[in-house]
């Protein structure tokens, strides 16, 4: 494990502040540490607020933070922030639960991902994880008709008109999900997403791997009733997936959620509770994924070891990327064709790193330079076409991303 004065001499001391507070949350350092570290340091609290937005950990290091004596101001405004961000996470709990009896009613089945039903079935309480989106799993043939009832509910969807010109196959060809607003006085209180994939198409991933197995489920009270969720092993798959090959493990917040599920997980294989199926998805996934490098960036971030750990080198270059928080750091939308290459490459060199076999990586790569080309939604609002020159897009692309400023569905 990294020494924190190390953390704190290479990047600041509001950064360390934060990886210090999850250490003791999971149990690698002590609230001594903390207060000695804070005696000693003279923290940069509206810049530790801000890192602590970025990396996406509020609810855990507010928790930590205010265990120890502090500035009555300070205090405060902590507390009142976990209060608020508590507040949200019962307030997304309680529409999840009610968005699935409501479709439930309707014919369609939603099951919980990621969000509050995730840190209840890993951390064991609603609001231990900071989440703005409520995520389900849709089939794919239910859409249509949770497009029909979502907008009765008042949800308005998004993109509803790319989707309906390029048609129903085709969008869920390409896309991984579809997404609603909930407004009250003009302002978003919830925002939904229905998903029917893993990751985005345009992203290596077999379809066979990139389908949610809902076969069997489980269930958990997620506000007032029992609702099916994901087996505690398949939601790890598909939170892996998304965190490695969607976020590039670009926060400290998906470092936090790995190490969650691992210590969920080891716990039950301790107790005999997984079948040979569960057991045959870690062992897929072991030998598919660069574990390893997580492995170790977990060790060297919170000091939690994995079995027969070894060294990876790339681990120093993730790390720097987490701490440094230059996930989907571009200039501002100042010139959208090159923010958008500088992401791509630097999601492109990142995401790549957790493909264990180099097939993988190369085919990756590969598709995902060919997708970079493919045509998204904005091209298509942006610039109306009869459909039988679709083909045109692919051509428009980089003039749209050069000449349109931002995302012209969000005007």
């Amino acid at each position: 494990m990294t020494a924190i004065t190390d953390i704190n001499n290479k990047y600041n001391s509001s950064i360390a502040l934060i990886v210090l507070c999850c250490r003791i949350y999971f149990k690698s350092s002590k609230l001594d540490d903390l207060k000695g570290f804070i005696s000693v340091n003279n923290i940069d609290w509206p810049e530790f607020y801000t890192n602590c937005r970025k990396q996406k950990v509020r609810p855990i290091v507010y928790r930590i933070l205010l265990k120890i004596e502090l500035p009555e101001a300070i205090k405060k405004s902590l507390s009142n922030e976990l209060n608020r961000l508590t507040l949200q996470s019962f307030e997304q709990a309680k529409e999840t639960e009610r968005i699935i009896f409501l479709c439930k009613e309707n014919g369609i089945n939603l099951i919980p991902y990621k969000g509050t039903a995730f840190s209840k079935q890993f951390f064991g309480n609603i609001g231990m994880r900071e989440s703005s989106d409520i995520d389900l799993i849709i089939t794919p043939d239910d859409l249509p008709k949770a497009i029909e009832t979502l907008e009765k509910d008042g949800y308005s969807p998004y993109q509803k008109e790319y989707y309906q010109w390029v048609g129903h196959q085709n969008f869920i060809q390409f896309h991984k999900d579809f997404s609603f607003d909930k407004h009250e006085d003009f302002t978003r209180i919830h925002h939904v997403e229905l998903h029917f994939n893993i990751i985005g198409k345009t992203t290596y991933l077999p379809d066979h791997q990139n389908t949610f197995q809902t076969k069997q489920t489980t269930s958990y009270q997620l506000f007032q009733k029992e609702v099916d969720c994901l087996v505690p092993v398949e939601h790890f798959r598909a939170v892996a997936l998304h965190h490695m090959l969607m976020d590039s493990m670009g926060y400290l917040k998906t470092v936090v959620d790995f190490s969650q599920m691992w210590i969920q997980i080891e716990d039950l294989q301790n107790k005999n509770e997984l079948n040979v199926d569960e057991i045959q998805i870690l062992k897929a996934m072991a030998g598919q994924y660069n574990l390893p490098l997580i492995h170790n960036t977990i060790d060297d971030l919170l000091g939690i070891k994995a079995a027969n750990q070894t060294t990876i080198k790339t681990k120093n270059k993730l790390i720097n990327r987490l701490l440094n928080s230059d996930y989907r750091k571009v200039r501002k939308n100042d010139s959208p064709l090159f923010d958008t290459i500088s992401f791509s490459y630097n999601h492109l060199k990142y995401s790549s790193y957790f493909y264990a076999r180099t097939p993988d990586k190369l085919k990756y790569l590969l598709k995902s330079i060919l997708s970079f080309m493919h045509p998204q939604p904005e091209d298509c609002l942006a610039i109306n076409l009869p459909k039988n020159l679709y083909f045109l897009y692919y051509f428009i692309r980089p003039f749209r991303l050069l000449f349109f400023q931002g995302d012209p569905t969000k005007k």
